[in-house]
């Protein structure tokens, strides 16, 4: 295999939907670990244990080199700030929950939130916090020596265990990666929360999508439960659950019972809501922490985008309307020429316009599709970024365009040019000549109708209506990825198939993009 064909194959094994790893390989490798972690000293198992197992949740071992790499986590009380390394128990009246406090990543800026623990890992972690005092570090410096050897050393498998397929302990600690790569319902913004930013498929699919904290607080939960979820049904069905137990000072706990009772407010829909405690008023109280907004500061309101899109509608059809008085004051045929041009050029602003909000295309790239690429059917292709990229077109932007091409075969016979361009709207300048739509003039006309507003904003927009689809089926992450055209080698055109069930999914979404800002038609001739 050359090493673009491997660089491909690895880039599609990366991407969201696709395979997660399997789970047997994973569990055995995870009762190993426990089994290591039930042999140690009973006076510090409790802790070592929590910390192992949190630290694997984090994906913190791969930057654990030495003893002191090991951080100290903490207690707090509810009533202090979230702060790093530090954990609480949080009880809403109904069933007291471990949190941990998360780096909440957004571009240059970290800010610390509190996270809930998984459902299969809190009664083991919420019993050993509260047993624990506040601003005590949970591992000596002995204890940490003794954690990382044990995390060091070679894992011997146990007799037991040996007819069990196993994966190498340090990919166990990248299991929670490799889930979080392949999930198809994650959202960019909740992958690099639980990646690193370089280990990120797609980079900048992050930046044009936007996530309150609550709604991430939401889905990392969701998914770490889902993900062990798939490690204990493989333990139940190996028969090896008997290792799936964890230890405190006085008893046992076992990880792979399915009666877990949830507290209330990890139960609304949605969300998950940041609490603190008040003590201010002689007494606790509870006060909802306010969300934080995360991701992209460009995106849209839908009601301000079809107000622009109504303006400059008008702003066509009075361009229209001055052609026929104009003609009708019998002013010279300069003038004349001039109302043509005006009009024509102000529809190839609103056609290009269009088609940045109806497909996603980059405006400093491709503002026009390719004459030699388009064939008036639902599928076409333009030039991004120097490969090729293919676009669905939606039923109205179909029809806008044949009727934009329709005026503009009028006016190249009223203005008399013969000049043919590869792009298949273009303006044109005082002397008749053809000239290529340029970002930069795009720019300036759409300041003049939405001041503090640029054509790449109506990119932003057209992946947040993507990301808040609800009208259908949900887009899948691949499928925003797609209409978005963030693609790595392996995954540009002509390296997969798109089934029809998906291609009608996300027809089916442009065609609602359409009417949900609004847009009317506009015949010209």
């Amino acid at each position: 295999m050359s090493i673009s064909k491997h660089i491909a194959r690895s880039n599609r094994l990366k991407n969201a939907g696709g395979c997660y790893p399997d789970a047997l390989p994973y569990a055995t490798t995870l009762a190993i670990l426990l089994a290591k972690l039930a042999k140690v000293d009973v006076k510090t198992r409790p802790a070592i244990t929590v910390v192992a197992l949190f630290m694997w949740l984090t994906e913190d071992w791969r930057i654990i080199d030495k003893p002191d790499d090991i951080p100290d986590f903490i207690r707090i009380s509810g009533a202090s700030p979230c702060r790093q390394y530090a954990f609480r128990n949080y009880y809403d009246s109904t069933v007291s929950w471990t949190e941990y406090a998360r780096a909440c990543k957004d571009k240059n800026k970290t800010t610390y939130l509190w996270q809930p623990i998984p459902t299969y890992l809190n009664q083991f972690f919420q019993t050993f916090i509260s047993e624990k005092t506040y601003d005590t570090p949970f591992l000596t410096q002995k204890a940490k020596t003794i954690l990382f050897e044990l995390m060091s050393k070679a894992w011997k498998t146990p007799h037991k265990l040996q007819g069990q397929p196993r994966v190498r302990k340090d990919s166990l600690q990248n299991y929670f990666i490799k889930c979080a790569q392949a999930d198809n319902t994650l959202g960019a913004i909740v992958r690099v929360q639980l990646i690193a930013d370089q280990q990120a498929h797609h980079r900048s699919a992050r930046y044009y999508q936007q996530q309150s904290s609550d709604r991430i607080r939401r889905k990392i939960f969701d998914a770490h439960n889902r993900y062990l979820s798939r490690l204990i049904a493989a333990a139940r069905n190996a028969k090896i659950n008997s290792y799936f137990v964890v230890y405190l000072k006085s008893y046992s706990v076992s990880l792979i019972k399915d009666n877990h009772e949830k507290a209330k407010y990890l139960s609304i829909p949605g969300i998950i809501k940041q609490f603190e405690l008040d003590t201010s008023q002689n007494g606790e109280s509870k006060v909802c922490t306010p969300a934080i907004m995360l991701g992209s500061r460009r995106s849209l309101d839908d009601k301000n985008v079809s107000l622009f899109f109504q303006s400059l509608q008008k702003e066509v059809e009075d361009a229209k309307e001055s052609i026929y008085v104009k003609c009708s004051s019998q002013k010279s045929s300069s003038a004349n020429h001039a109302a043509l041009r005006d009009y024509y050029n102000k529809a190839t602003y609103r056609i290009a316009l269009l088609f940045i909000v109806l497909t996603g295309a980059r405006p400093t790239h491709s503002i026009s599709i390719l004459s030699d690429y388009y064939s008036g059917s639902d599928i076409t292709f333009i030039k991004d970024k120097g490969v090729l990229r293919q676009l669905i077109l939606c039923d109205y932007l179909q029809q806008e365009i044949k009727h934009y091409l329709s005026l503009q075969t009028v006016i190249r016979s009223q203005l008399n040019i013969h000049t043919e361009l590869d792009e298949l709207w273009y303006t044109c300048n005082e002397k008749n000549i053809p000239i290529a739509l340029t970002c930069r003039e795009l720019r300036l006309f759409m300041h003049k109708l939405w001041p503090g507003v640029v054509p790449y904003h109506l990119r932003h927009f057209y992946c947040h209506c993507a990301n808040s689809h609800m009208f259908s089926d949900k887009l899948f992450d691949n499928d925003i990825d797609r209409l978005m055209g963030h693609e790595n080698l392996g995954e540009r055109l002509g390296s997969d198939i798109l089934s029809p069930r998906r291609f009608a999914l996300m027809k089916d979404y442009l065609n609602m993009l359409s009417q949900r800002i609004g847009l009317e038609a506009l015949i010209h001739v």
